[in-house]
């Protein structure tokens, strides 16, 4: 296959295959993509903890404030490289509280049966995401695989279809991916 050729090929169809592989890999291994975002995130704690640090000691801008968010910052960092699903459950918890609170408000301010239906139904919700928090995260990292995999079956798809039919050889069009 010739170098251009090959450059064709990679470039229209090594993204949708991309796509696909990301959205199977959320589909099947939520918690891989909860955990690689928790540890990011930690980085970037760290990250933070010791820009503030050594901010301070440039400055020589030392105070009890800097310090403890230094302390906090990487501490936190730490504590979330560890702990990489650490995250997602505390999220989950948070969730289900908010879900509890605005259950027990909806009930309370509702006067349709309907109304007070449904703030049972988000009220209940939420006590099931207090009780297992990693539920949430699961189900929202699993429903961004389908969404992911069916933008990247459906791009695989029309480029399969415009090559089919001829279309799309024009290399001057811009491609949105």
């Amino acid at each position: 296959m010739k170098k251009q050729n090959l450059s064709a090929f990679l470039s229209r169809y090594a993204t949708p295959i991309v796509l696909i592989l990301l959205g199977l890999v959320l589909i099947f291994c939520p918690d891989t993509a909860s955990a690689l975002i928790s540890k990011a995130a930690g980085w970037g704690l760290m990250m933070a903890g010791i820009i503030v640090a050594v901010a301070m000691v440039v400055d020589s801008n030392w105070s009890v404030s800097k310090i403890l968010t230094v302390l906090v910052l990487a501490g936190l960092g730490r504590w979330l490289m560890t702990h990489p699903l650490a995250w997602a459950a505390w999220g989950g918890r948070i969730v289900g509280l908010l879900l509890l609170l605005r259950g027990i408000r909806d009930f309370t301010q509702s006067v349709f049966t309907q109304g007070r239906a449904l703030s049972v139904l988000t009220a209940v919700l939420g006590v099931v995401l207090i009780l297992m928090p990693m539920t949430a995260s699961r189900m929202v990292f699993s429903l961004c695989g389908v969404v992911i995999l069916a933008v990247g079956g459906g791009m695989l798809a029309e480029r399969i279809w415009e090559k089919k039919n001829g279309e799309g050889d024009d290399p001057n069009i811009i491609d949105a991916l």
